[in-house]
């Protein structure tokens, strides 16, 4: 009676094909859909230093209580200091509102509501960039168009045409930056590149909101966050979504940060209040296990530093899987030395939707139909295999 019109949603873009490969009965499969870190027996297993972490605070969740609306100040407080580094964060923290959110996702939907409802309804997002970008910011009650950022014909970032679209942009419009490993092209911004982009940004009274999802996956975690120190330095009011599932292994667990950089203390406590009032509308608390795992982890010398060193055992691992494929390609007789440069999980192949739904169909490589890979989702005993089958689909 009061359902029967309504019709069926399109499946999500990414765990769509994941159920499609799950049905695949071949069992040369490969999956290289979801960006989930991997190991060369394509494992999942939690961070070792973070299941130490866990087993530590277990105890704590034996109370029966919530955590605060905006979350484990212990949490966001190391958090910030990772995320700005430890000095800039001392020096800048009286203006920096920080909240415990249910994932970068969930710290993507808090930022966008509170700008939606408080400052602006205008936000312009990279073309291209992650499907979900979209999704959630339309459901924020935002109003939703592109700048260029990558162009297919130099497999590379249309810096001009990025500028130039800037600069036109209205005054007071968001617009959403990754600041490392950009999902899907990893094509990344040189440092002076990021040093002109925040000039036309203040020039033009934009406002940057960044999505940090890799931070540590991309050249480590100085480097993956200097684009933020820049704005930071050039006196910029932001916001940042921050995401610890890939960087602690904390998928399930959906930790995550919002931080809001306002113009001082005051301001910081009326913005807090607001997002507070979103939160408790949305789910009213965060979780509280996998952030208090993560606190104790970076407030533990020993574990930060076991911590660190898997961080970039991961990161070795991807960017040999890199190296790797583009060498296994270029022996195949096909060229993808564009891809030497780019950072984080992903490879951008571009190729087209035909050739994407060949390597499906015909070989059983399953990879997004923009033609991004996880790049996890290579091992040194299926390597060769996708190398064919990519290499058969180009020729």
């Amino acid at each position: 009676m009061f359902f029967h019109e309504i019709l069926e949603a399109k499946p999500d873009p990414i765990f769509g094909l994941a159920d499609a490969f799950r049905a695949d009965v071949r069992p040369n499969k490969v999956n290289l859909i979801v960006g989930i870190y991997k190991d060369d027996q394509l494992q999942s297993h939690i961070m070792p230093s973070i299941q130490k972490a866990k087993e530590r605070v277990l105890e704590q969740d034996l109370i029966a209580d919530y955590l605060p609306l905006d979350g484990l100040l212990e949490f966001t407080e190391k958090i910030g200091a990772l995320m700005f580094g430890e000095a800039a964060w001392q020096a800048n923290h009286s203006r920096i509102y920080a909240a415990q959110t249910v994932g970068g996702t969930g710290a993507l939907q808090v930022g966008g509501q509170f700008l939606a409802q408080e400052v602006t309804k205008d936000v312009v997002i990279p073309l291209p960039t992650w499907p979900t970008h979209r999704l959630i910011l339309e459901r924020a009650n935002l109003r939703v168009s592109t700048y260029p950022y990558y162009s297919r014909e130099t497999h590379g970032i249309d810096f001009d045409p990025l500028c130039a679209a800037l600069k036109e942009l209205p005054e007071k419009t968001v617009v959403l930056f990754h600041p490392s490993c950009h999902n899907p092209t990893g094509c990344d911004l040189s440092l002076e590149e990021w040093k002109e982009i925040s000039k036309i940004v203040k020039q033009r009274r934009l406002l940057p909101f960044f999505d940090c999802a890799y931070q540590g996956l991309g050249e480590g975690l100085e480097k993956d966050r200097a684009a933020i120190q820049i704005f930071l330095e050039d006196g910029h009011e932001m916001l940042i979504a921050y995401s610890c599932s890939k960087n602690f292994s904390m998928y399930s667990q959906r930790a995550g940060v919002l931080f809001v950089v306002d113009e001082n203390a005051a301001v910081k406590l009326r913005v807090g209040s607001h997002v507070r009032k979103i939160i408790r509308s949305l789910y009213s608390n965060p979780p509280a296990h996998g952030v208090r795992a993560i606190a104790h982890l970076l407030q533990d010398a020993k574990l930060k530093a076991e911590w660190q060193k898997e961080l970039d055992q991961m990161r070795e691992r991807i960017h040999r899987m890199r190296k790797n494929l583009i060498q296994g390609l270029k022996q195949a007789g096909v060229d993808f030395q564009f891809l030497s440069d780019r950072k984080g999980m992903f490879a951008f192949l571009d190729l087209d939707k035909g050739q994407v739904q060949r390597l499906i169909e015909e070989h059983g490589v399953y990879l997004l139909d923009n033609g991004r890979i996880s790049l996890t989702g290579l091992t040194s005993q299926n390597l060769d295999y996708v190398v064919k089958a990519i290499a058969s689909v180009c020729k």
